[in-house]
């Protein structure tokens, strides 16, 4: 019974946060998201730095720089009965920091070629919730007799992560029809998470005030550093109206990482059964400048965007697939000394530390529409799926905390207009984000404790949504 009742614990452990963590489209200078400079695949005659596809860099015929990003963004996520009923797990994060500058540079030295540079700043996500759970109630197992025992829990989880990195491109045609290019992108990511839980109960008919007295405490925290560099390379082919672009992009490679895990975890008179004997557990560890590992899978994106109305306006449709990433573990923690409690001490093991990753295949797909407004004034609309990477089926049987824990899939809309004059653009809009799912799993349950669940109470599914609407701002000067 002792050993079943820890293993369920270690299974139900993993202190979940919810974020835009598992998306690859999420950031809005992503491919498809065609109101930003840069964010498409085919050939849209965009006056901006085209980082995303290399190829399109060959039509950049002017030296120029330009600065783009999120004037203000807001950002709620909410998890209904996240730690039971009316028991909301609610986040709301605003920033405003630009993103993205970039540059280009045209060479004409024996056969033309553009140079494109970018330094692209993701802020990804900033996750803060709490919850207090303070009753008394009827706890099962926790005693003989009927009746209620004052129950104290609380819980709290905070998830933020981001993306740094910068980009050197080369783009040339090599026909009247086709040009070809390629990028080098190094990029730094920063991960840190903090889970708290506290369960703690009083037995209502014991006459030894030692056993009287039951708490559950867990903490996690990891905090890691990933540097690591990808290349791409772009084709893009223009025939009239009709423009085809394709971009492949290679797994990410490891160039540094580092990390640190903070964990302290207690089991204090806890009985799975009464004529089970009380159950201590403690165990402390933090391991600090552990490798770490960052994975990101190969991608294929294809675009095609087509003129109409004499060239005043113009519709673009992309798609890009990612390859699925098997299950891995971010942080390997080490086999040092960490759990103390006699007969469970040894069942609980530093393995239980590791940081873990594991993603599903995953395609997007978008749709932008451009039209010539005035003769220096362009409207832009787009629309694109943000399909979460999260897969339950992969995370079966992991003990350890996993990085994935997002499992909603996201629409995202653009409007916006750009104002041309000789020396520069002046690109403004909108970005809109929703998404939802009612099969989120609670990490905690506060209105159903007992002696064999750990005092987390059982972990129903409930809805989660997340919604976010921002300015965009692009300024690109001509030189």
């Amino acid at each position: 019974m002792i050993k079943r009742v820890l293993i369920s614990f270690l299974l139900l452990m993993a202190l979940k946060a919810a974020g835009q963590d598992t998306h690859y489209w999420a950031a809005n200078f992503s491919a498809g998201s065609f109101v930003m400079p840069g964010g498409v695949v085919a050939n849209n005659r965009d006056s901006g730095v085209v980082f995303y596809n290399p190829a399109l860099l060959a039509y950049s015929l002017k030296n120029s720089a330009a600065i783009s990003g999120n004037l203000y963004q807001w950002q709620l996520i909410n998890v209904k009965d996240g730690t039971g009923v009316n028991k909301d797990l609610r986040s709301v994060y605003a920033n405003i920091i630009p993103v993205t500058g970039s540059g280009t540079l045209h060479l004409d030295v024996g056969k033309a070629f553009t140079i494109g540079y970018a330094f692209l700043h993701d802020p990804e996500i900033n996750y803060q919730a709490n919850q207090q759970g303070n009753s008394d109630i009827d706890i099962p197992d926790l005693n003989n007799a009927p009746g209620k025992e004052s129950f104290l829990g609380q819980y709290s989880v905070q998830n933020k992560s981001s993306y740094t990195s910068s980009l050197l491109s080369v783009g040339f045609k090599v026909s009247d029809k086709i040009a070809l290019g390629f990028t080098g992108e190094a990029g730094l990511r920063h991960y840190f998470f903090s889970g708290y839980y506290s369960a703690r109960a009083f037995r209502n008919n014991m006459r030894d005030n030692a056993l009287n007295y039951v708490a559950t405490h867990e903490g996690y925290q990891a905090d890691f550093f990933h540097l690591g560099m990808r290349f791409k390379a772009g084709m893009s082919y223009d025939d009239g109206s009709n423009h085809l672009g394709l971009v492949i992009t290679t797994p990410l490679m490891r160039l540094y990482g580092n990390g640190t895990v903070l964990s302290d975890v207690e089991l204090n008179n806890l009985r799975p059964s009464p004529t089970e004997r009380p159950i201590n557990l403690l165990a402390n560890a933090r391991q600090t400048s552990m490798a770490a590992t960052w994975k990101m899978p190969v991608s294929v994106a294809l675009g095609y965007a087509r003129d109409f109305n004499n060239n005043k306006g113009q519709i673009n449709f992309t798609t890009e697939y990612f390859k699925d990433v098997p299950f891995y573990n971010i942080l390997t923690p080490t086999k040092d000394y960490f759990a103390r409690g006699s007969n469970i001490a040894s069942i609980y093991t530093p393995d239980q530390l590791k940081l873990t990753d594991a993603r599903r295949a995953v395609i997007n797909f978008g749709v932008g529409v451009s039209y010539l407004l005035k003769p220096n004034l362009t409207g832009y609309a787009s629309i694109r799926t943000d399909m979460s990477y999260a897969s339950d089926a992969l995370n079966q049987g992991n003990t350890g905390y996993p990085y994935n824990t997002t499992n909603w899939n996201n629409i995202r809309w653009q409007l916006g207009t750009n104002v041309k004059k000789r020396k520069f653009n002046l690109r403004t809009g909108f970005m809109f984000a929703y998404g939802s799912t009612n099969n989120y799993k609670q990490s905690i349950n506060f209105d159903t404790p007992t002696e064999q669940n750990i005092l987390q109470g059982e972990l129903l599914k409930t809805k989660a949504s997340h919604f976010s609407m921002g300015l965009l701002f692009a300024y690109i000067y001509n030189f």
